[in-house]
């Protein structure tokens, strides 16, 4: 699965040479690889996309082979100025906080 990873995330960065993906056994959920993406900080959009489609659909590509080879695999982007941010983590409470003034003005700005 990290072969796999490994090529469809250098296939589609500027800097593939700064590809590297880190591969890890779960210590809370036995038999979970965790398979982590570090890339150059101006490829993240690349291999997040638009709305996270691209990394979306990665995921699902590795899920798919990780099914067939009977296996469970979570792919994560390593994050440097956070650390890691699993998905499963609650989000900070700044994150949870969010007025209606704020909302209004984020609708205003996309139109």
């Amino acid at each position: 699965m990290k072969e796999l990873l490994d090529h469809i995330v250098k296939s589609i960065v500027n800097h593939p040479d700064n590809v590297v993906i880190e591969e890890k056994e779960s210590q809370d959920f036995p038999g979970l690889i965790i398979l982590t993406i570090d890339v150059a900080e101006d490829d993240k959009g690349v291999v997040i996309g638009r709305k996270g489609r691209t990394i979306n659909a990665i995921r699902d590509l590795i899920t798919i082979h990780a099914i067939r080879n009977d296996k469970r695999v979570k792919v994560l982007i390593k994050d440097d100025k956070a650390g890691h941010r699993d998905d499963t983590e609650a989000p900070r409470q700044e994150e949870q906080q969010v007025t209606t003034s704020d909302n209004d003005s984020m609708l205003y700005d996309e139109i």
